[in-house]
C-alpha cells in the first residue's frame, strides 16, 4: 500500500468518524456570554457527550480528553451553571449496584443565545431603515423610554447599561404597552429578582392570556386569588387529602 493511499484511508477515515454540530452564532458570540475559551471547550466535549448513546461517566470522560482531572471539571460544570449556562439534576440507576450520574441540561444556552440573537436582529432591522423613518420612530418613542429607564434606574438603584436599555426598546418595539413594562417591573423587584430574563417571562406570560392593561392584570390576579380561596376551603373539607393533588397548579 502506497503513502498516498494510507493518507486517503486515514483521511476518509478521520472525517466519517462522527463530528459535533457547534452553531456557528455560538462560536461568534460565546464571549459576550461571559464564557471563557476552556468553558467554551468544555461546552464542545458536554454537547458530544449528550449526543452520545452513552453518557454514563460523563465528567471523567470530558476531563479525559481534556487532560484535567474530575474536580476541574465539575468546577467549571458549576461556573457555567452559576451563568445560567448550564442546569442539572440526578439520574440513579440500579445495574446491581446503585449509581447517581449528573444529567445537564444547556436549555439556559439555548435562552441567552436566543436573547442575543434577538437584540442583534433588532440592531439589524433598524439599521437598514431610512433616516426618514428613523426620525419619526425616534420623535415618537424619544420621551417614552427615557421615562421608563428613569424608573428602571431609580427602582433598580443603579444605571442601566447599554445591552439593558436595548432591550426595554425592544419591549415597547414589541407593543408590550409603558404600564406593563413597569408594572413587571414592579413585581419583580418586590420578588427580589432583578434580571430582565424574568421580567421577560412575566411579559410572555401575561401575552399569552391577551393580557393588554393593567386593569386586566388587577382582573387576571383577583380571579387567581379567588380560585386558591377556593382550593383552600376544598383542602379543610378533606380528611384525608390526596398527597399529590397539589402537584400541579
Amino acid at each position: 500500500m502506497t503513502k498516498n493511499n494510507v493518507y486517503g484511508g486515514f483521511s476518509q477515515a478521520l472525517f466519517f468518524s462522527g463530528s459535533v454540530s457547534i452553531p456557528k452564532f455560538l462560536l461568534d458570540h460565546y464571549a459576550e456570554l461571559g464564557i471563557s475559551d476552556r468553558e467554551m471547550m468544555l461546552l464542545i466535549h458536554l454537547i458530544a457527550e449528550l449526543n452520545a448513546e452513552n453518557s454514563d461517566r460523563l465528567e471523567e470522560n470530558i476531563g479525559r480528553k481534556m487532560g484535567i482531572n474530575i474536580s476541574e471539571v465539575k468546577e467549571i460544570l458549576v461556573d457555567l451553571q452559576s451563568k445560567g449556562i448550564l442546569s442539572s439534576s440526578q439520574e440513579i440507576f440500579n445495574r446491581n449496584k446503585i449509581s447517581v450520574n449528573n444529567k445537564y441540561d444547556i436549555t439556559g444556552l439555548i435562552d441567552q443565545l436566543f436573547e442575543l440573537w434577538g437584540i442583534s436582529q433588532f440592531k439589524q432591522i433598524t439599521a437598514v431603515k431610512s433616516d426618514d423613518f428613523n426620525k419619526n420612530v425616534n420623535s415618537s418613542k424619544a420621551n417614552p423610554p427615557m421615562e421608563i429607564i428613569e424608573v428602571f434606574e431609580r427602582e433598580l438603584g443603579r444605571p442601566l447599561s447599554e445591552f439593558e436599555c436595548e432591550h426595554i426598546e425592544k419591549w415597547l418595539i414589541a407593543s408590550y404597552s409603558e404600564e406593563l413594562i413597569l408594572e413587571a417591573l414592579r413585581r419583580g423587584v418586590s420578588a427580589g429578582i432583578r434580571n430582565f430574563r424574568y421580567l421577560d417571562s412575566i411579559l410572555r406570560e401575561w401575552e399569552k392570556k391577551g393580557i393588554k392593561t393593567l386593569l386586566e392584570v388587577k382582573a387576571e390576579d383577583e380571579n387567581f386569588q379567588s380560585r386558591q380561596k377556593k382550593k383552600d376551603r376544598g383542602k379543610k373539607k378533606n380528611v384525608s387529602p390526596n398527597k399529590y393533588d397539589d402537584i400541579y397548579l
